[in-house]
């Protein structure tokens, strides 16, 4: 390890691990500061349905990237790819070290292996664009590609008007391809020293009863309320990013008439476990992390397993 650059610690695991908790109990061993990796606890007013850490916890202990946006704004990897960048300086300039903790694996993945260095968006070669679409066909401005990017020329359908924009704009702003940005990358291990553990567990049964018990609990204190009181304050439809969480989406179709009450946590749960499976097969290709086993009852080994790989 290069000790001459600065140190990163993430903490990544499937839903309802335990992920939370463990982090705390580190942050209060270790010079941390807890960023979250997690792409729903980024909505203000979407506490339970997150397990978000209690207002209590959120006051006494700095956490990052929590309710930063409301429910009815959007929000992206490469929006938190940069936040993250910024997030990541500050607390090295506090003198402390940035813990990751979270499941958004897309999240994590961007930071691993590095997002493509694209140009923003130009409202003026955008206006340019819209008014050739007035003059020429969709098929017409494909074909221009072929000259200028034949990667994307062969690689976008000739009826993909938002990626043939696209493409043109970025050639237009920069006299490049769109393609040539795609192996710039910047990746975390480029500039940090990475120490990533990664929470598993053999016994899948394990994961599958604290799912079960975390939804039983969401609901226990008072989930589909917090849903009503979202949908109203921010005039919510199905359609918004947020909507679209686990949990929230179910309580949606709930309150639609789509599905009945008895049928709405059987729903939560199983969606919860598809998730929790999806991001376990993510947890694999992450093979430079270092393996963290969870079994019952066994939080302070896991801490003394951890804290035995740090540096500090």
């Amino acid at each position: 390890m290069n000790h001459e650059r600065k140190t990163i610690v993430s903490l990544l695991g499937p839903t309802g691990i335990g992920k939370s908790s463990l982090a705390l109990e580190l942050e209060n061993k270790h010079p941390f500061e807890i960023v979250s990796v997690d792409s729903v606890m980024i909505y203000r007013d979407m506490n339970i349905g997150t397990d978000k850490p209690s207002n209590e916890i959120l006051s006494s202990t700095k956490h990052h990237l929590i309710d930063i946006r409301n429910p009815n704004e959007s929000y992206n990897v490469g929006q938190f790819y940069n936040d993250i960048g910024a997030i990541i300086k500050n607390v090295h300039n506090n003198n402390k070290v940035p813990l990751l903790v979270g499941g958004s694996m897309m999240y994590f993945n961007s930071l691993f292996n590095g997002l493509s260095l694209l140009p923003g968006k130009n409202l003026i070669e955008r206006e340019f664009i819209d008014y050739l679409l007035l003059h020429y066909s969709c098929e017409d401005l494909h074909s221009c590609l072929e000259e200028i990017d034949p990667l994307s020329y062969e690689n976008i359908n000739i009826n993909d008007m938002q990626r043939i924009q696209r493409a043109l704009e970025v050639y237009l702003c920069t006299g490049k391809p769109l393609t040539s940005f795609y192996n710039k990358r910047i990746k975390l291990s480029d500039k940090y020293n990475l120490l990533t553990f990664r929470l598993i567990s053999d016994d899948r049964s394990l994961i599958h009863d604290k799912i079960f018990s975390r939804t039983k609990n969401m609901f226990d204190n008072h989930f589909i309320d917090e849903v009503i009181y979202i949908l109203e304050k921010y005039s919510l439809v199905k359609e918004n990013q947020s909507m679209r969480s686990i949990g929230y989406k179910q309580v949606l179709s709930y309150l639609h008439g789509d599905i009945n009450k008895k049928d709405l946590e059987d729903k939560c749960i199983f969606a919860t476990r598809q998730l929790a499976k999806r991001q376990i097969t993510w947890l694999k290709q992450f093979n430079e992390s270092i393996p963290i086993e969870i079994r019952e009852n066994s939080f302070k080994n896991i801490c003394k397993e951890i804290d035995n790989h740090l540096l500090f």
